[in-house]
């Protein structure tokens, strides 16, 4: 019996194997009607590539160099930190970078000579009208076009994360892209830069300040009562901080006009220099009473004295929610207030921005570790704070306390990449980059937004119109010497240099501008 009924199972198992044999000859053989069998196998398991369906092939190792300004060396983990940021993108892009920071005052002859020798880098930091100054570099062929279709291809959440409506400041003058922009705050509003143990001393009452005009009184006060502090740090890259609010124009803008003036008739750089004689009888008078550091027009950057300590007042150009920050760390530790002496005027994205070397041997590479900057918090606070628990400590989720003394402290989180990533840090306000959109959106927006200057037929013009300046302006700016005197001196130079052919050319490009935006 037991025989029996292994011999029937036996049957039964047979009987089951020839039925499942011909039920897949008979699925071959009507190949047609396939679909009729629902595939349920692969709806619930990824199934591997086969033969028809290669497998998309790994990105091949690729080794990128990054430039880029701070204000003062990052420390000496630098190195350190460069290392865990090549063990994190390696996991992600298959890629290792060699971080590069330079001092500003570094990074323009260090940019240049890497260019002229035809060093291989992949990645600079730029901008309109100051370091790496985009549309020169463009004119002679030093970066590379971002055409909409690579920005896409490899950096599509980035690109997401700008508001369209801020994307045409990035258009060079042949209306094409050549960087990528670091989203952040996106207007200027100069301010002067007040410690504020000066201010509950001596009562001051910044609301009264409009004007630099409105600041001498204070001056004066820490003057004669402050004998180891410098009341007015000023240095070459100072820039000046005249300001005029009946006309359209910031820091960084290419043209100035009148607010009411329907016509946006541009005024001429001699006209605008004129108008600034006035200012500069101020600051000469502020020079020679004292207010001023004497050696402000021979030194190089503010910075290297404000980190003392003893610089009661210097200037910013792009005063933001939460900027008092990074300046208490540049004055010596001191709390800093901003006390603004203009409007605040939208000036583009293009204020800050990455650019790729023409000549990069990776560039879709370097657009992959750009969208990771811009939009990954871990390897974006990695590169601005350094490594938890070393450099800095979580606070919350907002907030980061960094360690004094760490090895790493760039200080420089708006040359990095998406500032609305960043942690926030001791004493800023928790809705710090909720009111940095808000500035955003709500700063005057001037005519000139996206217009550039192609100076294609005015470079020698315009080099020696910038010589002229490097002679004559630090001095004038910082009050060094008589203006009645120098100044009708350096507009004679100016026009020897071919100052009015280029305002002419400008203007020429401008009405251009406005006709295409409908303003003409």
């Amino acid at each position: 019996m037991h025989k029996a009924k292994k011999f029937a199972m036996l049957q039964l198992c047979l009987s089951l194997f020839l039925i499942s044999v011909l039920a897949a000859c008979n699925n071959d053989a009507g190949s047609e009607t396939a679909e009729e069998t629902p595939p349920a196998a692969e709806t619930e398991t990824k199934q591997e590539p086969t033969a028809q369906e290669p497998a998309e092939p790994a990105l091949p190792e690729a080794k990128l160099t990054f430039l880029y300004p701070v204000a003062a060396n990052p420390g000496p983990d630098q190195d350190l930190v460069n290392e865990e940021i090549n063990k994190y993108i390696k996991e992600k892009i298959n890629a290792t970078v060699e971080l590069v920071p330079l001092t500003f005052d570094e990074y323009e002859p260090k940019l240049n000579a890497m260019l002229a020798a035809g060093e291989n880098f992949d990645i600079a930091w730029s901008s309109k009208g100051w370091l790496g100054n985009y549309q020169p570099y463009i004119d002679r062929g030093a970066y590379l076009e971002l055409t909409d279709e690579m920005i896409q291809a490899n950096m599509p959440e980035a690109r997401a994360n700008i508001p369209d409506k801020f994307w045409p400041d990035m258009f060079a003058a042949d209306g094409k892209v050549y960087g990528f922009p670091i989203y952040q705050v996106a207007a200027k509003q100069v301010s002067f830069v007040v410690q504020k143990r000066f201010i509950d001393k001596y009562n001051l009452d910044v609301s009264a300040i409009r004007t630099y005009k409105d600041l001498e009184p204070f001056l004066k006060t820490l003057k004669d009562n402050e004998p180891d502090v410098i009341p007015l740090g000023l240095a070459q890259n100072s820039n000046g901080f005249y300001t005029d609010r009946s006309m359209v124009g910031a820091p960084g803008l290419p043209v100035s006009y009148k607010k009411d003036d329907p016509e946006y008739k541009l005024a001429t750089t001699i006209e605008s220099y004129e108008a600034k004689a006035d200012y500069y009888r101020t600051v000469r008078a502020w020079y020679q009473a004292g207010y001023i550091n004497k050696d402000a027009p021979v030194l190089q950057n503010i910075n290297d004295l404000k980190s003392k300590g003893n610089v009661a007042v210097g200037i910013e150009f792009t005063s933001k929610p939460g900027g008092e920050i990074g300046e208490k760390a540049m004055n010596g530790g001191n709390d800093v207030v901003y006390v603004p002496i203009a409007d605040s005027y939208f000036t583009g994205i293009a204020s800050a921005m990455h650019v790729i070397n023409k000549s990069s041997e990776n560039p879709e590479r370097a657009l992959m570790l750009l969208n990771l900057l811009n939009t990954d918090e871990y390897l974006y606070n990695l590169i601005c704070n350094g490594i938890e628990g070393k450099h800095y400590n979580k606070v919350d989720d907002l907030y980061i306390e960094p360690i004094e003394g760490s090895g790493y402290a760039p200080n420089a989180d708006w040359v990095f990449g998406n500032q609305f990533n960043a942690y926030l840090k001791p004493g800023q306000a928790p809705d710090t980059w909720e009111k940095t959109i808000e500035l955003n959106d709500n700063a005057v927006v001037p005519a000139s937004n996206g217009f550039s200057v192609n100076e294609e037929s005015i470079k020698a013009e315009i080099a020696n119109i910038n010589a002229v300046k490097n002679e004559y302006g630090s001095a004038l700016e910082t009050g060094a010497v008589d203006p009645d005197q120098v100044l009708p001196e350096f507009l004679a130079k100016l026009k020897a240099s071919g100052i009015e052919k280029v305002d002419a050319e400008v203007a020429k490009q401008w009405e251009q501008f406005l006709k295409s935006k409908g303003l003409k």
